[in-house]
């Protein structure tokens, strides 16, 4: 696994790369580590997997000002050029799917197929700036998810989260990526999309409930739907075994009207080098 630190738009960012075979870029969702994509990533060895801490997540620069969700999309199309990356197979994770979703729309010709998992065409505010103070308050936070028995709750996805060294400890990481999503949908735009498409979904998922695969599967073009079985909003950790089957399922289907996934001869992708 090789990390490169990359200079965009003045803002230090954390980038992961791992792997051989054809490059597949992984956004990861609300407060999410580099090392939440472990489990999936070393079940995806044959393909180059592409990740980063978002900025103000992990080890990656906190923005002075919190950015909106284009700024973002715009930033990773500079990181993938820098990394000399023409265009890339996507698969976005909750906050991260909205994000892959206004990749897709604002640079179509940079994404091949896209996957969609646990998340929505928005509005989506899958926790409240009260939530994050709560959970990270010293005492009431403290009580409080205590309290909460339910394993679906947001405060028990945080404490799990967390706990795993998934999730970053720091409020105003939360507080950035929140504020990225304030007004935003995607919902009337969708339809611009031509890349072939696969929606994950966990049927015991209360953040993120099911219906919006079916949403998201009617607003694309040419969309699939797969649902997990007995899985919440974390099945990209708790399942990664089955979900890394279902991406290598999706990307490997072969369709006349589109140009194969990038390789280079030898099977390897060829970054530029920094």
């Amino acid at each position: 696994m090789t990390t490169r630190k990359l200079t965009i738009e003045n803002l230090q960012l954390n980038v992961s790369i791992c792997g051989q075979g054809s490059p597949l870029l992984l956004l990861n969702g609300l407060g999410g580590l580099i090392r939440t994509f472990d489990p999936l990533r070393n079940e995806l060895m044959d393909y180059t997997t592409i990740t980063l801490d978002v900025p103000g997540v992990g080890k990656s620069q906190m923005p002075r000002w919190p950015m909106r969700l284009p700024s973002h999309a715009d930033l990773i199309a500079e990181m993938l050029k820098q990394l000399g990356i023409d265009q890339v197979d996507l698969f976005g994770v909750s906050w991260g799917g909205a994000l892959a979703q206004e990749f897709a729309l604002r640079y179509p010709s940079m994404v091949r197929r896209l996957i969609l998992a646990a998340t929505s065409a928005g509005p989506m505010v899958i926790v409240k700036p009260a939530d994050i103070l709560d959970f990270f308050g010293s005492r009431k936070g403290a009580k409080l998810h205590k309290k909460e028995g339910s394993r679906n709750s947001i405060q028990a996805l945080l404490r799990f989260g967390v706990v795993k060294g998934m999730l970053t400890v720091n409020p105003r990481t939360y507080y950035h990526q929140l504020a990225a999503l304030v007004g935003w949908t995607s919902l009337l735009r969708l339809f611009r999309l031509r890349q072939r498409t696969l929606i994950l979904t966990g049927d015991r998922d209360t953040l993120v409930q099911t219906y919006n695969a079916h949403i998201l599967r009617r607003s694309i073009r040419r969309a699939e739907v797969h649902v997990l079985k007995g899985e919440g909003h974390f099945f990209v950790v708790t399942s990664a075994k089955r979900t890394a089957e279902l991406i290598r399922e999706f990307l490997c289907q072969q369709h006349d009207d589109e140009e194969p996934a990038t390789m280079t001869a030898s099977g390897r992708l060829r970054p530029l080098l920094l």
